[in-house]
């Protein structure tokens, strides 16, 4: 079977998405979780409910 490569160009693959979507989770927890990112914002509940201490601070854990 043949793609018509005009219809399928604006397409993404499988792979690709799984890309983007690896891509976004790691921003996310570097940048947005992370107590050292520079999005963490220190007055969320995130940093100061006790219950997320171990996910704000998730790569003094071993983790990544």
């Amino acid at each position: 079977m043949q793609l018509d490569p005009e219809k399928h160009a604006g397409q993404l693959h499988e792979r690709q998405l799984l890309n983007v979507v690896d891509d976004l989770c790691r921003f996310i927890l570097h940048e947005v979780v992370n107590v050292e990112g520079k999005f963490f914002d220190e007055t969320s509940d995130l940093a100061t409910n006790d219950e997320y201490l171990s996910l704000g601070e998730w790569h003094k854990f071993g983790h990544g």
